[in-house]
């Protein structure tokens, strides 16, 4: 019997393991949590810029995943790459709604985006990932909509 190997580097892969994707989501909770303990509403370009360059370089240059995986246990699942970057973009929209809301003064938007990040951020780290529910159902859709075309 051969035991499955986890990739404990950080290049881009198409599988990532689970530990290295609760340290990102860790570091935007911790980041949520700080911004608004403080009212520092600031503090959450931290976590945009983080997303941003993870979505741009991947995960070997995340800070979150540097900092926060090592300090969870080692997991041998996995989470497909697809399905990290479209919850990335969702963490990014979530962000950006909520830093235009709160520099325009729609202050009701901006706690609804970020209560909706925070939402989505606890069901993650809780072992439901809502973005990936949302991509299952997005692809669903497409599938059904090219299955009516042909």
């Amino acid at each position: 019997m051969s035991q499955s190997t986890v990739n404990l580097s950080y290049e881009c892969v198409e599988e990532v393991p689970l530990h290295r994707v609760r340290g990102n989501q860790l570091g935007i909770l911790l980041s949520v949590i700080a911004a608004l303990l403080s009212q520092q509403w600031w503090i959450l370009f931290l976590p945009l810029a983080v997303q941003l360059v993870s979505r741009t370089y991947g995960v070997k240059y995340n800070p979150f995943v540097r900092l926060f995986s090592p300090l969870l246990p080692v997991s041998q699942r996995t989470e497909a790459r697809e399905l990290l970057r479209f919850n990335n973009l969702l963490a990014i929209l979530f962000l950006v709604v909520t830093l235009a809301a709160h520099y325009l003064g729609l202050t009701v938007l901006s706690y609804i985006a970020l209560g909706m990040l925070t939402a989505a951020v606890v069901a993650a780290l809780s072992g439901f990932c809502l973005g990936c529910f949302m991509y299952f159902q997005y692809k669903q859709f497409r599938y059904r909509q090219a299955a009516k075309a042909k």
